[in-house]
């Protein structure tokens, strides 16, 4: 079976290649949110390639979602679901990057661009899944928004059941874990801290409080507890065991945002800046936000805080049929258990509304989380193959 599949996948690779090379050179930032053009594109090609696929006008009007299956499957056939965002972070200051973040360049067997890892790569891999394999049971999901924890995901799901698609059991999110099989994923909440302070001259800066300065203090207090959590040396009743077998996740703390003054003579009165805090699955978000707390009061003094956003850590069981049926394919490429092959993923991602639904699902695909985001982005076009190749061989041997 192994050489029918590499074979059918060899055949898809240059139009995979040429897909994720497409959707890389349609900029779909988030923000602003600017999926459209990227969606309308995946839904012509599905369509092109022989799929029954369909734009989803919600949440947003101006912003599309696309899903699709194979021409002439029931609804009541549907059990496996894929996943992946069609948004991209900005490209930031295009000035540091050697290549066009927009290009699609190939270079040294590696395609660069903004989303080549997260995750435009991973989508032209579900675009052309159906091709690879012969297979009725497979809904493809390509949603806007994941990037900001906006509502495509579970807008989609809601969506798929209202049309009458409600046995779906298995799920992969195909976020780039170098093909590692994330059973786990951290939760993620977002915080705006408003520090206080009282305005004066600068000239008599005495008769004043400056809010940038003691926000300052916090933000020094914040590196503390951060390097503190991140060692397990946390003593609140959040801090506990690692979350699911020999899977560690580390619960994470940095502060990603700070704004602050209005004018170069004036002591300013109050300073802003985002907190970024990864949760564990073991965790509780309320004793991390008393935590937060307890520094804040003691370093910002006169603050208010607020909740930007939340995505929830998720686990499934090691044991689950998805998770064997995946080892087991990529063992056959060559990945091993004594690669680590099991971990949990540092990031936040949809699968947190799957798993909600009931549905066994994972987050894995090809390209580094070191590469998502980063300038000069890029996946390896031979990783690519390989999560084609496993993907294709784990679909072939699920049972229906």
């Amino acid at each position: 079976m192994l050489y029918r599949i590499k074979d059918a996948v060899d055949k898809e690779i240059p139009s995979i290649v040429d897909d994720a090379r497409e959707l890389i050179r349609i900029p779909s930032r988030n923000p602003p949110g600017e999926e459209k053009r990227c969606a309308e594109y995946i839904h012509s090609r599905l369509k092109e390639l022989g799929l029954d696929s369909m734009l989803i006008h919600e949440p947003f009007a101006d912003r599309p979602q696309v899903i699709a299956y194979a021409r002439g499957s029931r609804f009541d056939e549907l059990r496996i679901i894929l996943n992946g965002h069609i948004d991209t972070v900005p490209e930031g200051s295009i000035e540091k990057w050697s290549v066009d973040p927009f290009s699609g360049m190939i270079k040294d067997g590696k395609i660069y661009g903004r989303g080549s890892s997260d995750m435009k790569a991973a989508l032209a891999i579900m675009m052309h899944i159906c091709k690879m394999v012969d297979r009725r049971d497979l809904l493809l999901c390509f949603a806007i928004g994941e990037e900001r924890a906006e509502p495509g995901t579970s807008t989609i799901l809601k969506h798929v059941r209202r049309l009458g698609i409600d046995r779906l059991r298995y799920g992969i999110v195909m976020e780039p874990t170098s093909l590692r099989i994330a059973t786990c994923q951290m939760g993620a909440i977002w915080l705006k801290v408003r520090v206080k302070g009282r305005a004066a001259h600068a000239s008599i800066p005495y008769a004043g409080i400056n809010a940038i300065v003691r926000a300052c203090k916090a933000i020094g207090a914040l590196e503390l507890y951060a390097m503190d959590i991140s060692k397990g040396s946390i003593s609140s009743k959040s801090s506990s065991t690692i979350s699911n077998s020999s899977r560690v996740c580390i619960p994470r703390c940095s502060v990603t945002m700070i704004a602050g003054g209005v004018k170069e003579n004036i002591v300013p009165d109050e300073c802003s800046f985002t907190i970024d805090r990864r949760v564990a699955p073991y965790e509780n978000v309320k004793d991390v936000i008393d935590e937060i707390k307890a520094v804040l009061d003691a370093y910002a003094e006169e603050y208010d805080m607020s909740m930007i956003a939340e995505r929830s850590p998720v686990c499934i069981d090691e044991s689950s049929i998805i998770v064997r049926g995946l080892s087991d394919a990529l063992a056959s490429i060559g990945m091993k258990d004594g690669d680590d092959l099991l971990y949990c993923f540092p990031g936040s991602t949809d699968n947190e509304h799957i798993v909600r639904e009931g549905i066994e699902s994972i987050v894995w695909g090809p390209g580094s989380i070191e590469q998502a985001h980063a300038v000069d982005e890029h996946i390896s076009i031979k990783e690519l193959r390989s999560s084609a190749y496993a993907l294709a061989l784990l679909l072939s041997k699920l049972g229906y």
